[in-house]
């Protein structure tokens, strides 16, 4: 009885704000746009300068750990300072509740364009995504941090540019989270194991995100066992042999450059 009762209050704690809601004495809900594990993030309008931004709530069931985490993604994203990365507007703490603002990017994700769209990405095209992916990726690395959740419902297609958002896990190269002293154990490892801060945890997961285009364009055949992706895709050797080495099956990528010299050289290889 306990467990479903407090599974009713963390659910009535994150029941989200219905529009027209004024956040801050400013920014009026226009909708709520995504649901995380750790925030909840708003279309709304800056009423002071008429201006759409996204408004992410420190998840209010997380309790000190949201609050943690959306401190820490605004000390990274007030850094990045990144045409194609959203802008950071606003903090607010009102209440007991934390509030980021940044730019609001009206698009869509790639997640949308794959399996609500049907979008077909060729390997061309699947290169070409990926090296404008890399231009934001090695900025944010150059900056001194990692990602890691560079999935595609974190890329957005808006005007034909792609713009990498939510920073919510991200953390600086080379250390474990800052909240390591404050969690308990269970979950700081969990965020510590499951995504460690280096590069070679970003490149891994363009490498999924990479399959995620490619296998777009994929038609299974009936009655086939599904294969690994290496035997059901269609590939050049070139963009083979780079996804083997973003999966570590072949010699891992140390630097984000050698990744990039791989991708414009199987670019070329296309276009002879």
């Amino acid at each position: 009885m306990y467990k479903k009762w407090e599974r009713f209050v963390r659910a009535w704690t994150d029941y989200p704000l219905q529009e027209g809601t004024l956040i801050g004495q400013r920014y009026r809900v226009i909708a709520q746009i995504g649901v995380g594990s750790y925030g909840i993030t708003y279309y709304c309008l800056d009423e002071r300068e008429q201006r759409k931004v996204a408004v992410k709530q420190a998840k209010p069931s997380k309790k000190r750990i949201g609050q943690i985490l959306l401190a820490r993604e605004r000390e990274i994203i007030a850094k990045l300072d990144h045409p194609f990365i959203p802008t950071y507007r606003d903090y607010i703490q009102e209440g007991r509740s934390l509030w980021l603002v940044t730019d609001y990017v009206k698009g869509q994700t790639l997640e949308d364009m794959i399996f609500g769209e049907g979008r077909i990405f060729r390997e061309r095209d699947t290169v070409e995504w990926t090296l404008q992916l890399m231009d934001r990726v090695q900025h944010v690395h150059h900056k001194g941090f990692v990602h890691l959740d560079l999935r595609i419902p974190n890329i957005v297609i808006s005007e034909g540019n792609l713009y990498l958002i939510d920073f919510g896990l991200a953390q600086p190269i080379g250390d474990g989270p800052p909240v390591k002293q404050i969690l308990k154990q269970t979950v700081t490892h969990s965020l510590t194991s499951r995504k460690p801060a280096n590069i070679q945890s970003d490149l891994f997961d363009i490498g999924h995100l990479m399959l995620f285009m490619l296998y777009s364009s994929f038609t299974p055949e009936s009655g086939v066992m599904e294969r690994h992706w290496s035997e059901e895709l269609k590939l050049s050797k070139q963009l083979r042999l780079i996804l083997r080495r973003l999966f570590g099956e072949d010699e891992p990528y140390q630097h984000c450059s050698d990744f990039v010299a791989d991708l414009h050289g199987s670019l070329a290889w296309l276009e002879s």
